[in-house]
């Protein structure tokens, strides 16, 4: 989930409602910090009907034998793509 707010006071202050429970912790990002990450792999700007699309046309993919990752073998390749150590990724040495 991404929620977008503008620091008023000290406190960051939503555009839109939440219902997150109270105490939720959260991670906030500078927009332009954000954007960086991003910046040479822009987030896809596809609508909702097109994301579902694409998600059954990779499940038929899948489902005629296409190779695909494990989750572990997925997760490993983020920490390799990122330079994280095993440390950093909170798995024990």
């Amino acid at each position: 989930m991404k929620l977008l707010g503008t620091i008023v006071n000290g406190r960051v202050e939503l555009d839109t409602p939440t219902d997150l429970p109270e105490g939720t912790r959260v991670v906030s990002l500078e927009a332009e910090e954000f954007e960086d990450f991003y910046q040479d792999d822009p987030l896809p700007q596809e609508s909702w009907e097109e994301h579902i699309a694409d998600l059954r046309l990779r499940l038929a993919e899948l489902d005629a034998g296409a190779p695909c990752m494990t989750v572990d073998e997925a997760f490993a390749s983020i920490r390799e793509e990122l330079g994280w150590t095993d440390s950093q990724a909170g798995k024990s040495p």
